[in-house]
């Protein structure tokens, strides 16, 4: 039980930001500063004939004021100096607190990075034979470095292919490089086939009284796990307020789609030599991680105009483990955010350090320690002003999870848990993201839930030939003897 929270105003990627903003308005009042100086010290010059003809009073109050107005001017040139002077000073403090959060983030992944075996076996025994967030995002940076262990020989060229922080030659983490080209060469070998995603049909529409909060997302995601499989909910907020749409996509899903006639059509029948598939199966993983949910994304903005979205409407994403990964890739997709307002972002139990999550839209990502699930993307959750990361330190006990699957931490109980423990919480981050969600679905006294069905097209494969009769292999002059059935 309990948690911290990394991101938004308590990040310190917001105070990188702070910093640099404070820098650069230093320098503006500087450049400001030393233009009035020398407006100042161009000012028009005094009339000689007041000098000369005024009285003794005026020529006093004039040579007066001349000497404020060049005073003003020198007073406005040093102030000028002192903030540029800052700009620079600050600028610098920033460099220099970047490249110390980098050196300590180095020398932590180093002394990791050697004790990674121990602290695996660590986590099999204590973490029900699954290891935890922080040991499965080393695995997967420190996989070059395994692979080099298998190569004779004192060199290890295949350890340089990690990141910089990790002891590599790369800017980017490994899963940035290893995922597209995993995803692309598993579609190559006919392991996974990522057709493209379509609207299918109309499960079914609800309507629900909630008022609009991080409970009511979680409750959704609840409802969207329960629809049939492949399935996606559209939720629009009917309240005083401007349009909200809510789109919950569900985790990892293996049962098949259920067969033809139920619900509203909407695509029609499928072409010939296609065949239908569970968009959020193994491939759906490989397309979030490895492209982006570019499939995805189509589908989505049909079921949110068939839903009745107009451009500009705000739109909110949710989703849990698989559903995560497109959720936040869909914030960033431009076919979307240059549509709609992508307004806010929430992910459970899902791996979206890779995702591109523009700076207009707030993100919202409960991560659990114990659940390895989040630490397949390899790197820790961007920290800027509008991404919060709450991870919480296990599930509570007397939930009584069941452990199958990737484990009890990652079950959308224990996010749901997890919630309710955000209730009353003081961390600026938290307070700032979750008063953003509640400010935007202010007002919504119901919601009008529409549930579409997606399905994922792709190649009919041709019907398995029956196998070759066996027979015995015959040695000159020698005779075949009939094949019979059964065991006689």
């Amino acid at each position: 039980m309990g948690y911290e929270s990394r991101g938004g105003l308590d990040g310190i990627e917001f105070s990188f930001e702070e910093l640099e903003r404070s820098a650069s308005m230093l320098g503006a009042a500087g450049l400001e500063l030393l233009e009035g100086s020398g407006n100042l010290a161009r000012s028009p010059e005094l009339p000689a004939t007041l000098l000369v003809l005024g009285t003794a009073s005026q020529r006093y109050r004039l040579l007066w004021v001349a000497g404020e107005i060049l005073g003003l001017a020198a007073i406005c040139s040093a102030r000028a100096a002192e903030a540029g002077s800052l700009s620079l000073k600050v600028a610098a403090s920033r460099r220099v607190y970047e490249q110390a959060e980098s050196m300590a983030v180095q020398a932590i992944n180093s002394v990791r990075g050697g004790l990674l075996p121990l602290l695996l076996m660590r986590d099999l025994v204590t973490n029900r034979a699954r290891p935890r967030t922080d040991t499965m995002e080393d695995l997967i940076n420190q996989l070059p470095e395994f692979l080099g262990t298998m190569i004779p020989g004192k060199l290890n060229p295949p350890g340089l292919l990690r990141d910089r922080e990790h002891g590599g030659l790369f800017d980017t983490t490994v899963a940035d490089r290893l995922y597209p080209v995993l995803a692309d060469g598993l579609g190559k070998f006919g392991l996974i086939d990522m057709g493209s995603v379509q609207l299918a049909s109309l499960n079914g529409e609800r309507t629900i009284n909630r008022q609009g909060s991080l409970e009511t997302l979680v409750e959704l995601q609840e409802i969207a796990e329960r629809e049939p499989p492949g399935s996606v909910l559209v939720s629009t907020v009917k309240g005083t307020g401007a349009p909200v749409h809510i789109v919950t996509i569900p985790g990892t899903q293996s049962a098949a789609l259920r067969a033809e006639g139920h619900g509203t059509d909407i695509a029609g029948p499928l072409p010939e030599g296609l065949n239908a598939v569970n968009p959020w199966d193994t491939a759906g993983i490989a397309e979030g991680m490895g492209f982006g949910s570019q499939q995805v994304s189509v589908a989505v903005s049909e079921a949110l105009a068939q839903a009745g979205a107009r451009p500009g409407d705000a739109v909110v994403f949710s989703g849990y483990s698989q559903g995560g990964i497109h959720a936040a890739n869909l914030a960033g997709d431009t076919r979307i955010s240059e549509t709609y307002d992508v307004a806010y972002v929430l992910t459970l139990g899902s791996p979206v350090a890779l995702a591109a999550v523009p700076r207009t839209t707030k993100a919202l990502h409960l991560e659990d320690r114990q659940d390895m699930v989040p630490g397949t993307d390899g790197s820790k959750n961007p920290e800027g002003r509008n991404r919060v990361t709450v991870y919480f330190d296990g599930p509570d006990p007397s939930l009584k999870l069941s452990n199958d699957g990737f484990g009890q931490a990652h079950k959308l109980e224990n996010y749901r848990d997890h919630v309710q423990e955000l209730k009353g919480a003081t961390s600026a981050g938290i307070v700032d993201s979750t008063g953003q969600l509640s400010a935007l679905l202010a007002g919504s006294g119901s919601l009008r839930v529409r549930s579409y069905q997606l399905r994922r097209n792709v190649a009919a494969k041709p019907a398995p030939k029956p196998p070759a009769t066996w027979r015995p292999a015959r040695k000159p002059g020698s005779r075949i003897p009939p094949v019979t059935s059964g065991w006689g």
